[in-house]
């Protein structure tokens, strides 16, 4: 049989999305953020805050939302103050039933009180790692890197996080 061994594959693939069902629906989430930047131009860093809702329609797959306070940075070429909403897919591999790593890539709108990066606002490309450990059945933490373009810089986003699904 040519195809055998594919169609054993594809069949065990398939069988393993049942135990794992349950592992799905809405979520939202908070947290605290610690943003820097490579520009010398601008303060080293900053904390900031952000908040998220999404849809896992699976554990390896989700999609999000969010709304990040990018903090404010003082600098010799002037001050930034931003704003950033985010639409991001998450691509996850679960490790166990309650941990599970991801991916992120996804856009985001962003609004800057300064004229540091470039334009004051824009839409740019954001991506990312991170690591989700359900703590409870429908609470978990997470711990995120993000990298976000704003204008001419680019922003380093940490995220500690915890979340509740529904």
């Amino acid at each position: 049989m040519k195809f055998g061994k594919q169609l054993a594959a594809a069949f065990f693939a398939l069988s393993t999305l049942n135990a794992v069902a349950d592992d799905r629906g809405f979520y939202v989430g908070g947290g605290v953020t610690k943003v820097e930047t490579d520009e010398h131009s601008l303060g080293d860093d900053d904390n900031a805050y952000k908040a998220y809702i999404g849809y896992r329609l699976n554990p390896y797959l989700a999609f999000e939302g969010a709304w990040v306070d990018l903090g404010s940075f003082e600098g010799e070429r002037g001050d930034f103050d931003g704003h950033s909403v985010q639409a991001a897919a998450h691509f996850g591999v679960p490790v166990g039933d309650r941990l599970r790593l991801f991916a992120s890539a996804g856009v985001h709108a962003w609004d800057a009180d300064a004229d540091v990066a470039g334009d004051s606002n824009d839409l740019d490309l954001t991506y990312g790692l991170g690591v989700e450990l359900d703590v409870f059945r429908n609470v978990g933490v997470r711990l995120e890197q993000e990298v976000l373009k704003v204008g001419d810089i680019e922003l380093d986003q940490t995220s500690a996080s915890a979340y509740l699904l529904f």
